[in-house]
């Protein structure tokens, strides 16, 4: 597994209370951008909630006006071409072990998403079981600004949520949705305007730990049971695609325009 000197800091806070843990992306001033290490801390907090008995539910959230902002972009601006199929093939593994975990996790996974959710960050929305957005958020998948294709499992979950026409909307068309059109184009169970967003969020998470809380793994293995068959095969074809146009010309020259390089 490739490593990069990452942060010195914990890019994702853990919180706690009976029944839960809420996993928080705390890397604000980079969109929540996931890099190796934001990814890697993610899914050693999923594992050490999993781990507990007396958890039932994971909430996954952001702070800032991001819920992430997708794959840290940057530090892939920050390679040298040659170097760049290495690493986002790496970025994309790690990704998709978060991903995967998050689908195939005992845990209800309750997506919080305060802010803006691209590409990867979209990807996450799409794991989860159940989704507050921030009226005020933006959805999008942008990957085709990029010059890359779909990763986080975005191209085998979207079409099977929105339907086909309105995943190519999303991926290639560019859509941008607002947090009350995502709930009605079914990304997110419901919007809550930014001001209530926190007490809503905890409202929902108490609504399913208030409930048979040892019927929720059970349900959501028979839901997730169709959807799980050949969805790690998949994840490792999204991290073969990306990676392979990652030194493309065009795609360098627009990862490097996103940048600002």
């Amino acid at each position: 597994m490739m490593v990069e000197p990452g942060d010195t800091r914990t890019l994702v806070r853990t919180e706690r209370r009976p029944g839960l843990v809420r996993l928080v992306l705390d890397r604000a001033e980079e969109g929540n951008a996931l890099d190796l290490q934001l990814a890697g801390e993610a899914l050693a907090g999923l594992r050490a909630a999993e781990d507990d008995p007396e958890v039932h539910v994971l909430t996954l959230t952001g702070t800032g006006r991001f819920f992430c902002g997708g794959g840290d972009v940057r530090s892939i601006a920050g390679r040298p071409p040659e170097q760049r199929p290495g690493y986002l093939a790496a970025l994309a593994d790690a990704a998709h072990e978060l991903a995967l975990a998050l689908a195939s996790t005992r845990l209800l996974v309750v997506a919080g998403v305060n802010g803006a959710a691209a590409g990867a960050g979209l990807g996450l929305v799409l794991n989860a079981d159940w989704v507050l957005v921030a009226e005020e958020a933006t959805l999008l998948a942008a990957y085709a600004g990029l010059g890359l294709t779909p990763d986080t499992g975005v191209s085998y979950l979207l079409p099977r949520v929105v339907g086909h026409p309105r995943a190519v909307e999303l991926t290639l068309g560019g859509r941008r949705l607002s947090g009350n059109e995502a709930v009605a184009w079914g990304l997110a169970n419901a919007s809550a305007p930014a001001a209530v967003f926190d007490g809503e969020l905890t409202v929902a998470e108490d609504a399913f730990l208030q409930g048979a809380v040892r019927t929720l793994a059970p349900t959501k293995r028979l839901l997730r049971a169709e959807m799980l068959e050949g969805y790690a095969d998949h994840l490792r074809e999204e991290s073969a695609r990306i990676a392979a146009l990652a030194d493309h010309p065009d795609t360098v020259r627009r990862v490097n325009r996103f940048a600002g390089r």
